[in-house]
């Protein structure tokens, strides 16, 4: 004899939508590792000469604009359609403010302190900053932290919005949050080390900050820090 309780967890069981998110978010973070870098990435050995595995790099404006489509705007319509969401239950809302501000007054100054030691490390210096003409020029480090912000805005919306809140239901937030960090790892990957292996703590933390706040919005900053700062503590 079927309970309500049976015929719930039979549906949940059956739920197919987080399948299709998850399959989403391949297939978004492929086409942009492969087709919209502003680097390249390719392969040589002692045998073979060096070959280029990934397309052209576009330009910056080009890299950014395909984050906010390829990362943000794409996944998000899709994951819409397939949970039935609002934008705010991706965490595109503001979400606690109070906590926000809480998390953005620890996390601004641990972000600068990251960024000043990465900066420091070779590998990342031959890395970053992805603009090779980048320099401490007001006017142009503003347009290019105002790019930066379309990309680490498409990024925390896919893992720390569409993956993480759109998980939770079914895996519960714990499995969630390390399913899209694993993924945010992976998306790591053809980086320094140094910066591959921190994005484990760093995406279960975003993870946690976003949980906390129902928000993305102060992970983005958070984020955002990180980056321009580490451009700028390289170049000036």
């Amino acid at each position: 004899m079927f309970t309500v309780r049976s015929i719930v967890s039979k549906k949940a069981e059956h739920d197919s939508r987080p399948a299709w998110i998850i399959l989403v978010a391949m297939i978004a973070l492929t086409q942009f590792y492969y087709w919209t870098r502003a680097d390249v990435i390719g392969v040589t050995a002692a045998s073979r000469t060096w070959v280029e595995m990934t397309r052209q790099p576009i330009s910056m404006l080009g890299h950014n604009l395909a984050a906010g489509l390829i990362l943000g705007l794409i996944p998000l319509l899709c994951a819409r359609g397939i949970c039935g969401m609002g934008c705010r239950d991706f965490g595109l809302g503001l979400g606690r403010v109070k906590i926000g501000m809480v998390w953005l007054a620890i996390g601004i100054p641990v972000a600068i302190l990251a960024a000043k030691f990465s900066a420091a490390q070779p590998e990342m210096r031959a890395v970053y900053p992805l603009d090779p003409g980048l320099t401490s020029q007001a006017g142009p480090f503003a347009r290019h932290g105002a790019l930066q912000f379309i990309y680490y805005s498409a990024w925390e919306l896919l893992f720390r919005g569409i993956l993480l809140f759109g998980l939770k239901e079914k895996f519960g937030f714990a499995s969630a949050n390390i399913i899209q960090t694993a993924l945010s790892v992976v998306a790591h990957f053809g980086r320094p080390f140094t910066e591959t292996a921190s994005a484990i703590p760093a995406g279960l933390a975003f993870g946690g900050i976003a949980r906390q706040t129902g928000s993305i919005w102060y992970v983005v900053i958070i984020h955002w820090v990180v980056g321009m700062a580490q451009d700028w503590f390289i170049v000036s």
